[in-house]
């Protein structure tokens, strides 16, 4: 058995805090636009990720986003930036 310690504790706790800035994104509700479904055709991921482009070049916490899916290595669009466009940034 091991046993957590509170700075443990407070870490872990740090690290599953959602951020502040996402209370102010336009995007919930819209999650079907960030994420690929399984086996999503190309002509259907290039309509997808234009209407989340869309929304995110709208919202006002576009540039925290972004910055935290490049420091976070989140899958999908964040910040109207896909995890191609992240990697080569």
């Amino acid at each position: 058995m091991s046993l957590i310690t509170q700075d443990r504790l407070t870490d872990l706790e740090t690290a599953l805090a959602r951020p502040s800035w996402m209370d102010e994104a336009i995007c919930g509700g819209h999650t079907q636009l960030f994420f690929a479904p399984h086996a999503e055709r190309p002509p259907a991921r290039l309509r997808r990720e234009a209407a989340a482009r869309q929304v995110c070049m709208r919202c006002p916490v576009r540039l925290e986003c972004r910055d935290h899916a490049r420091e976070n290595l989140e899958y999908g669009l964040w910040g109207g930036e896909s995890e191609g466009e992240r990697a080569d940034a």
